[in-house]
C-alpha cells in the first residue's frame, strides 16, 4: 500500500487546494463536489483535456488496471476522475485502453460511486445528457464489441481497413478518418467537434495522447501525481503518460502553465494549461 491510515491519518477527500492561478473564472459545482474538490471548476468550451495518474518516477503504465495500482487506488483520485467524466460531451481513448481495463464502464458514477447523485445533478446543470459518449479510436480496428464499456452506443474511429475488419459494428457509429494506417489526430477532433462534442476528456493511453500532443490538439491535462516509485529495468518497458513521440524534435516545446494544484493525503492533484512553443514563463 502506499498510504498507512491510523486514528490520525488525513481522509482523502475533501482536497486541500494548495495553488489556483488568478483571473479564470471558476464555474460552481453542485455543493457536495465543491467541498470535495476544495473548490469550483470551470472548462472552456471548446476543450480537449486529458486525465492521467503518473508515479513520482514518471511511470503511467504497468498493465490492466493500472491506474488503481499507480494511485493506489485513492478514493481522491478516483473522485476526479469521475468529476471530469461527469463534465465531459464525450470520452476518447484508444483501443489498447479499453483491452487493459475488462469491466470497465466509462462513467463518473462507475469510477467513484459515492458522488453517483451529485456527477448526475452536475451533467443536468451542464446541460448534458446522462452518460458521456464514448470514442474508441483504432487504426486497425481491433476493438472487443464486446466488452461491458461499449454497452451503450459509442463512436468508433478508424481507418478503412479497420472498418472492414470490425464488420457489422451493431449500434455503434464507425467513422472512417482516412486508408490509414495511422489516425489523424486533428481529424478526430474536428470529427467529435462536428458531432457536437465541445468537452472531450482523453485518457489515454499514452500513445494516443502523445499523437493529440504533437497535432497540436491537446487544451489542458490533469495529472495525479502518486507518491510511488515504480522503477524501469530493459526489460520492463513502462511507459510514462506521453509515449511513441518526440516531443523536443526540431527544436519544439512544450511548455505548460500551472493552473491548479490539490493535495490529499501524499497525492497531488495538477492542472496545466498546453502551451505548445511557448516558454517556460
Amino acid at each position: 500500500m502506499i498510504e498507512s491510515s491510523g486514528p490520525g491519518a488525513r481522509p482523502p477527500l475533501p482536497m486541500e487546494l494548495l495553488f489556483e492561478a488568478g483571473g479564470g473564472p471558476t464555474a460552481s459545482l453542485p455543493a457536495k463536489l465543491e467541498e470535495l474538490y476544495g473548490g469550483g471548476l470551470e472548462l472552456p468550451r471548446p476543450i480537449l483535456y486529458s486525465n492521467f495518474v503518473t508515479s513520482l518516477d514518471g511511470v503511467a503504465v504497468l498493465g490492466p488496471s493500472s491506474g488503481s495500482t499507480l494511485s493506489g487506488n485513492s478514493q481522491a483520485d478516483r473522485f476526479v476522475m469521475g468529476l471530469l467524466r461527469s463534465c465531459a460531451d464525450a470520452i476518447l481513448i484508444g483501443s489498447g485502453t479499453l483491452r487493459g481495463s475488462p469491466g470497465h464502464v466509462w462513467t463518473g458514477e462507475h469510477v467513484y460511486p459515492p458522488s453517483a447523485s451529485e456527477f448526475r445533478t452536475l451533467r443536468r446543470q451542464l446541460g448534458l445528457p446522462e452518460h458521456p459518449t464514448l470514442v474508441i479510436a483504432s487504426g486497425s480496428g481491433a476493438i472487443d464489441l464486446t466488452h461491458p464499456g461499449l454497452a451503450r452506443p459509442a463512436v468508433l474511429l478508424t481507418t478503412e481497413a479497420g472498418r472492414r475488419r470490425l464488420g457489422p459494428a451493431g449500434p455503434h457509429e464507425v467513422v472512417v478518418l482516412g486508408p490509414g494506417p495511422e489516425l489523424d489526430p486533428a481529424a478526430m477532433t474536428e470529427t467529435l467537434r462536428q458531432a457536437g462534442h465541445a468537452q472531450i476528456l482523453t485518457e489515454g493511453g499514452p500513445r494516443l495522447q502523445g499523437q493529440l500532443l504533437r497535432a497540436g490538439q491537446l487544451d489542458q491535462l490533469f495529472l495525479t501525481l502518486s507518491p510511488l516509485l515504480a522503477g524501469r529495468t530493459d526489460e520492463s518497458r513502462r511507459a510514462g503518460f506521453v509515449d511513441g513521440v518526440d516531443l523536443l524534435a526540431d527544436g519544439r516545446r512544450s511548455w505548460l502553465s500551472l493552473l491548479s494544484a490539490r493535495r490529499s493525503q501524499s497525492h497531488l492533484f495538477l492542472r496545466y494549461q498546453v502551451r505548445a512553443g511557448a516558454s517556460p514563463a
